[in-house]
């Protein structure tokens, strides 16, 4: 569970993640998009800006993971919201194209993402850690 807080924040959390959804999987990289449940108990919204963290396939480093765009949480919120991320392949897909053809044959990849978030409300900004695993589908 992730939480961002300070002295004038309520928690913020990361209550699931609903869906994990491949959009786009190709030799170049890998995009995805995200149904997370968030909870912002607070009078004002919340923006995530950015992301450093690496993405895993299968257990093999794929390469650095980015926000598309960034994700607002409304104040007094706690529902879904959509999150889309891409990763460019560190070393091209060589290395990964034993994973992109059984990620074909199976229909799903094993994901691990790995790193931080940065999210602020006015001026105020907090970074933050996770670390998360799924099986996506195709």
């Amino acid at each position: 569970m992730l939480a961002l807080q300070s002295c004038n924040y309520e928690d913020v959390e990361v209550r699931q993640v609903k869906e994990l959804k491949i959009d786009k999987f190709d030799n170049q990289g890998i995009e995805l998009s995200a149904s997370i449940q968030i909870s912002n108990p607070n009078n004002y919204s919340i923006k995530v800006t950015s992301s450093d963290a690496i993405l895993y396939l299968d257990g093999r480093r794929a390469g650095k993971m980015k926000l598309l765009k960034r994700v607002e949480v409304p104040a007094n919120f706690d529902d879904f919201i959509n999150a889309k991320v891409r990763t460019d392949f560190d070393d091209g897909s060589v290395s990964l194209l034993p994973i992109i053809l059984g990620a074909a044959v199976k229909g799903g990849v094993n994901i691990r993402a790995e790193g931080n978030i940065r999210a602020k409300s006015f001026l105020i900004g907090k970074k933050f850690d996770f670390d998360y695993t799924h099986k996506a589908k195709f």
